[in-house]
């Protein structure tokens, strides 16, 4: 009888044990992203320029970034965006603050920050800038620790620019 009754307790155990501590734990699951730690990725898009000398065309880049978490809705990232097309190339080093607006399974975002540009317009030498940016965009899940993420980022100097991306995250908690 009493090797049944510890047959039956351990049994019982070990069938909900996972299920009690995934909740005690944060697992890399979580829609929100709220366990997040840290993340890195790549993306690709397109570069819309404006009133920049050299540069006309739609060009396409692509690239790699990654962030720290520094406070509950706000991470620090940086990267970087390069790309060439129609006698034209463009390299931005970039460094944002960001802040993630939860809403549902989805991941608002909303970010600031500065940047570098190097670029070489058609026929012109090639050139170092320094400026600024204003973006948003949106994050969802993929499964575990993929995430897919597209942003707007809106850069001023030289001239000004919008950047709209794709690209998959690695979000670690």
């Amino acid at each position: 009888m009493r090797q049944h009754l510890a047959i039956f307790i351990l049994s019982s155990f070990l069938s909900y044990s996972s299920f009690l501590f995934a909740q005690a734990s944060k697992d890399a699951s979580d829609p929100t992203g709220s366990n997040v730690t840290w993340e890195w990725g790549l993306h690709a898009g397109n570069l819309l320029p404006n009133q920049i000398p050299g540069l006309t065309e739609i060009t396409g880049l692509g690239g790699f970034r990654g962030g720290y978490r520094i406070a509950d809705q706000g991470f620090i990232e940086s990267g970087v965006a390069t790309g060439s097309g129609n006698g034209a190339s463009w390299t931005n080093l970039y460094a944002s603050i960001r802040m993630e607006i939860p809403v549902e399974t989805i991941v608002g975002l909303v970010f600031t920050g500065l940047d570098a540009i190097y670029y070489e317009g058609a026929g012109r030498d090639k050139k170092l800038f320094g400026g600024g940016h204003v973006g948003g965009g949106i994050q969802a899940q993929l499964g575990g620790s993929v995430w897919f993420r597209s942003d707007m980022k809106f850069t001023v100097n030289p001239g000004t620019s919008m950047y709209i991306d794709f690209g998959i995250m690695f979000r670690m908690p």
